[in-house]
Protein backbone atom coordinates (compact mmCIF):
# COMPACT_ATOMS: atom_id res chain seq x y z
CA UNK A 1 0.00 0.00 0.00
CA UNK A 2 1.17 3.46 -1.01
CA UNK A 3 1.17 6.27 1.25
CA UNK A 4 -0.34 9.34 1.14
CA UNK A 5 1.51 12.91 0.86
CA UNK A 6 0.12 13.76 4.08
CA UNK A 7 2.16 10.88 5.32
CA UNK A 8 5.55 11.34 3.57
CA UNK A 9 8.52 13.43 5.20
CA UNK A 10 9.81 16.37 3.25
CA UNK A 11 12.58 14.07 1.52
CA UNK A 12 10.64 12.01 0.27
CA UNK A 13 8.14 14.56 -1.18
CA UNK A 14 11.18 16.13 -3.28
CA UNK A 15 12.25 13.06 -4.47
CA UNK A 16 8.88 11.71 -5.27
CA UNK A 17 8.04 15.17 -7.38
CA UNK A 18 11.69 15.14 -8.60
CA UNK A 19 10.43 11.82 -10.62
CA UNK A 20 6.82 13.58 -11.90
CA UNK A 21 6.22 13.74 -15.70
CA UNK A 22 5.09 17.29 -15.12
CA UNK A 23 8.22 19.59 -15.34
CA UNK A 24 6.29 21.77 -13.24
CA UNK A 25 6.33 20.05 -10.48
CA UNK A 26 10.07 19.16 -11.16
CA UNK A 27 10.77 22.59 -10.78
CA UNK A 28 8.91 23.32 -8.01
CA UNK A 29 11.03 20.49 -6.55
CA UNK A 30 14.02 21.99 -7.33
CA UNK A 31 13.05 25.36 -5.66
CA UNK A 32 12.14 23.97 -2.74
CA UNK A 33 15.37 22.53 -2.22
CA UNK A 34 17.03 25.97 -2.44
CA UNK A 35 14.62 27.50 0.37
CA UNK A 36 15.00 24.39 2.87
CA UNK A 37 15.67 25.61 6.19
CA UNK A 38 16.29 22.62 8.19
CA UNK A 39 19.85 20.98 8.03
CA UNK A 40 18.38 17.92 9.05
CA UNK A 41 16.19 17.88 5.99
CA UNK A 42 19.40 18.43 3.89
CA UNK A 43 21.50 15.83 5.62
CA UNK A 44 19.15 13.54 5.06
CA UNK A 45 18.46 15.01 1.40
CA UNK A 46 22.28 14.71 1.04
CA UNK A 47 22.46 11.19 2.64
CA UNK A 48 20.00 9.48 0.69
CA UNK A 49 20.59 10.88 -3.07
CA UNK A 50 23.49 8.49 -4.29
CA UNK A 51 20.97 5.27 -5.46
CA UNK A 52 18.73 7.75 -7.32
CA UNK A 53 19.18 8.08 -11.01
CA UNK A 54 21.67 10.72 -12.50
CA UNK A 55 18.85 13.04 -13.40
CA UNK A 56 17.85 12.86 -9.74
CA UNK A 57 20.83 13.78 -8.67
CA UNK A 58 21.77 16.40 -11.03
CA UNK A 59 18.22 18.25 -10.03
CA UNK A 60 19.41 18.07 -6.39
CA UNK A 61 22.58 19.81 -6.95
CA UNK A 62 20.68 22.85 -8.83
CA UNK A 63 18.94 23.22 -5.49
CA UNK A 64 21.48 22.70 -3.35
CA UNK A 65 23.42 25.29 -5.65
CA UNK A 66 21.26 28.16 -4.97
CA UNK A 67 21.07 27.59 -0.72
CA UNK A 68 22.01 30.85 0.71
CA UNK A 69 21.30 30.08 4.37
CA UNK A 70 24.78 29.69 6.42
CA UNK A 71 23.03 27.96 8.98
CA UNK A 72 23.00 25.01 6.22
CA UNK A 73 26.42 25.15 6.14
CA UNK A 74 27.02 21.66 8.39
CA UNK A 75 25.19 19.23 5.80
CA UNK A 76 26.83 21.43 2.73
CA UNK A 77 30.36 20.62 4.37
CA UNK A 78 29.58 16.84 4.71
CA UNK A 79 28.21 16.96 1.40
CA UNK A 80 31.46 17.52 0.35
CA UNK A 81 32.36 14.18 0.87
CA UNK A 82 29.07 12.80 -0.93
CA UNK A 83 30.32 9.82 -3.87
CA UNK A 84 28.39 11.86 -6.45
CA UNK A 85 30.92 14.49 -7.83
CA UNK A 86 27.84 16.71 -9.23
CA UNK A 87 26.45 17.09 -5.23
CA UNK A 88 29.89 17.94 -4.09
CA UNK A 89 30.10 20.19 -6.96
CA UNK A 90 27.27 21.96 -5.63
CA UNK A 91 27.82 21.85 -1.99
CA UNK A 92 31.17 23.48 -2.58
CA UNK A 93 29.35 26.41 -4.92
CA UNK A 94 26.98 27.08 -1.78
CA UNK A 95 29.51 27.16 0.66
CA UNK A 96 31.65 29.91 -1.10
CA UNK A 97 28.57 31.58 -2.04
CA UNK A 98 27.95 32.03 1.50
CA UNK A 99 31.49 32.87 2.55
CA UNK A 100 31.36 29.99 4.98
CA UNK A 101 34.87 30.66 6.92
CA UNK A 102 34.04 27.27 8.61
CA UNK A 103 34.41 25.17 5.16
CA UNK A 104 38.15 26.86 4.18
CA UNK A 105 39.67 23.19 5.25
CA UNK A 106 37.25 21.35 3.63
CA UNK A 107 37.23 22.98 0.65
CA UNK A 108 41.14 23.21 0.60
CA UNK A 109 40.80 19.52 0.53
CA UNK A 110 38.30 19.64 -2.19
CA UNK A 111 40.44 21.76 -3.90
CA UNK A 112 42.23 18.44 -4.70
CA UNK A 113 39.45 16.85 -5.65
CA UNK A 114 39.78 14.10 -8.87
CA UNK A 115 36.58 15.70 -10.46
CA UNK A 116 37.66 18.90 -12.01
CA UNK A 117 34.40 21.01 -11.97
CA UNK A 118 35.10 20.08 -8.44
CA UNK A 119 38.36 21.45 -7.66
CA UNK A 120 37.32 24.11 -9.96
CA UNK A 121 34.44 25.32 -8.04
CA UNK A 122 36.44 24.57 -4.46
CA UNK A 123 38.84 27.14 -5.53
CA UNK A 124 36.56 29.48 -6.65
CA UNK A 125 34.59 28.56 -3.47
CA UNK A 126 37.74 29.85 -1.49
CA UNK A 127 38.30 32.94 -3.89
CA UNK A 128 34.92 34.00 -2.57
CA UNK A 129 35.60 33.49 1.14
CA UNK A 130 38.93 35.40 1.01
CA UNK A 131 38.13 38.14 -1.68
CA UNK A 132 34.90 38.36 -1.29
CA UNK A 133 34.39 39.79 2.35
CA UNK A 134 32.51 38.67 4.91
CA UNK A 135 28.30 38.19 4.16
Amino acid sequence: MKKKRSEMDEVTLILWDLKCDDWTVRQNAVSRIGRITDSAVLADLISRIHSEKWYVREMVAAGIRSITDSGLSEPLKAGLTATDACIRNACARALGIMRCRTAEDLLKRAAEDPDSRVSRTARTSLELIHNGGPR
